[in-house]
Formats: C-alpha cells, structure tokens, sequence
C-alpha cells in the first residue's frame, strides 16, 4: 500500500455498436460534476481511436485520457493495461485519479480484466468497482443465445444497461424479459441516450461476482477473425453517398460496425466554428452527430473505420475514397 485510497476502476463493455461510447461520456461528465478526478481508459478496436476523439469533444476536466489502439480482440494489451493503470497509482495525491473508467472493444471478452487488482504493480492500490455491460434493445433479442461472446458480457455484469430504450419501447421489453430469465440476480437498466432514470443503480456500487471454477476466455469467442480497415480522408465527403454505401449489405463478408470523422461536401461550418461530423453505423442505423472541436482548440481529423469479418479491404479502401468530393481545383489523392 501507498498510503492512498485504492483507485477505483468501472469496466464498460459490450457488442460493438451497443452505445458504450455514450454511456462513457455520461459518466465521466457525472464524476466531474461531483468534483472527483476520474479518468478514462479506452481500449479500441482498430487503427485510430474514434471513441477517442467522442469523448475527447465533450471536453470534461479529466486526470487522464489513454487510448489503447489497434489489437485488443482478447484483451492482448493487458500489459499497456496494467501499466496505465500503475502510472495513474504513481502520481502524487492531489493529480492522482480517485475512479478510472475503462472502456472495452467490442470484441473483448473481459474475462481477462476481472483479476487486475491481482496484478503485483496494482496489488492494493487498485478496486473493480463494477463492470457495467452495454447492451443494445435493437439488436435481435435471440443475440443472447446465439452470440457467445455477448452472453459472456452480460453474464459477468454487476449492471446491464439496455441502451435505445427510447428507440424501440417493445424490444426493449423483449429483452428485459430475456435477461431476466437468464440473469436474474443482475440488475437491469433501460437507458435512454446513454442516461438511466433516476433513482437507478449506481454502477460504481457494482456486485461483481467471482469467476465460476474453470471459466476461462478462449480466443473462439472474441472474433480472432474480425479485421479493422481505417482509412483517412483529406477532402470533404458526399452524405448521401455514405449512407448509401454502409447500409447496402456487403457483397463479401460482414460489416459488424462502421464509425469515423467527416465533414460533408457542402455542408458549412457550425456555429461552434468547427465543420465535422461523427458517423456510427450499429443495428443497421446510421447515427450523425455534430463533433465540436477538440480541447486543444483544433477539429479532429477526418477518417473511416470498418471492421467486419470477411470483408474484401480493397473494395472497401476504393469504396470510401470515391465518397471524397474535392474543393475546386484540388485533386483527390489515391493512395490504396
């Protein structure tokens, strides 16, 4: 021990495309309101960091923002984990976080995050306070029974949040009823734009149970055959291009989520001064946003992210570089 309170840590995962991102950016904004330091940890499927640049345009006063980038189907970067989490433990009282958020892939079976405060590096110094599973109502309901992967999710969970409750009040009581019958010692929330009613259970007050004997994260279950593609974009792109081109059912392979930065070929700056957008593609919707300008004062750059299984890359690459409409007398640059 250090003489500190333990950190505390909430882990948030679920299915990609589940409104994780959102839930995140309540929290942290929460624990700022409450005048605790908190930080966040967001461990992200793919070559950039979308989720990232979402919760970096909120722009709370955070003790600390980390990106873990570019791998994590099953949780291959403990060990940047670990030493993110040592780093914030180091710091003297007063800079030092008193709750880390971690957010999860989608991809990632947490299994392999439950035993951190048995890291020798945290030993003490660290406490799971909950694990909170995103899950979302317009997903098929028989997702639970069929998807290995997300049963484990919501197996683990101490809290479930059912995200776009708003969206599709019947299945959301589809799948509260599904849940239940499957875990019915977790409480279960219906969310709406990431917000729980008031009066609901405080994720940071979570129950989390030890693993059963033998349970154990096998690879099988975290999509090992997923791939990410990102792809930056240097000029503008057409709106009705993209939608059209991410809610047509591949030709090849499965699009599991799409997301990126954008701005749209005329379309002008907003008047917080910044011209970009965010673009999520989950349960067959496609979601725009508008995407303020970072903390540091600057717009973030433009980029795509698909990840899917499957999928042919280069007709992917081709296909979100002919959604770029040049400025006059500019020429779009081809680099596949």
């Amino acid at each position: 021990m250090d003489g500190h309170s333990p950190l505390d840590i909430l882990i948030v995962t679920g299915p990609l495309g589940a409104g994780k991102t959102t839930v995140v950016n309540r929290l942290l904004k929460a624990e700022v309101a409450a005048g605790r330091r908190v930080a966040v940890l967001i461990n992200e499927f793919g070559a950039i960091s979308v989720d990232g640049t979402l919760v970096d345009a909120e722009r709370p006063e955070l003790a600390g923002v980390q990106n873990l980038v570019n791998g994590c189907v099953c949780c291959s970067l403990r060990d940047d984990v670990v030493a993110t989490l040592r780093a914030w433990c180091d710091q003297p009282a007063g800079l030092r976080p008193e709750r880390v958020v971690l957010e999860t892939t989608g991809l990632a079976d947490p299994t392999d995050l439950l035993d951190l405060e048995q890291e020798p590096p945290l030993a003490g110094r660290l406490r799971l306070a909950g694990l909170l599973t995103v899950i979302s109502c317009l997903a098929p309901v028989d997702h639970l029974r069929t998807k290995p992967l997300l049963h484990r999710q919501a197996a683990l969970a101490s809290l479930i949040h059912l995200s776009k409750a708003d969206l599709d009040p019947s299945a959301a009581v589809a799948w509260e009823g599904e849940l239940r019958s499957a875990f019915r010692q977790i409480p279960q929330v219906a969310t709406r734009h990431g917000l729980a009613p008031e009066g609901s259970p405080d994720p940071w007050l979570g129950d989390v149970r030890p693993l059963p004997q033998g349970w154990a994260a096998p690879s099988a279950l975290s999509f090992a055959e997923a791939r990410s593609l990102t792809l930056p974009w240097d000029h503008p792109v057409d709106p009705a291009a993209l939608e059209a081109l991410l809610l047509a059912p591949p030709a090849q392979g499965e699009l599991l989520r799409a997301k990126g930065v954008c701005a749209f070929a005329g379309w002008a700056a907003r008047n917080d001064g910044s011209d970009r957008w965010a673009f999520q593609l989950a349960d067959g919707r496609l979601e725009i946003s508008p995407l303020p300008l970072g903390s540091d004062g600057k717009a973030a750059a433009c980029a795509a992210v698909v990840i899917g299984t499957g999928l042919d890359g280069l007709f992917w690459k081709k296909a979100l570089r002919s959604l770029e409409r040049p400025p006059a007398g500019q020429r779009r640059k081809v680099i596949l």
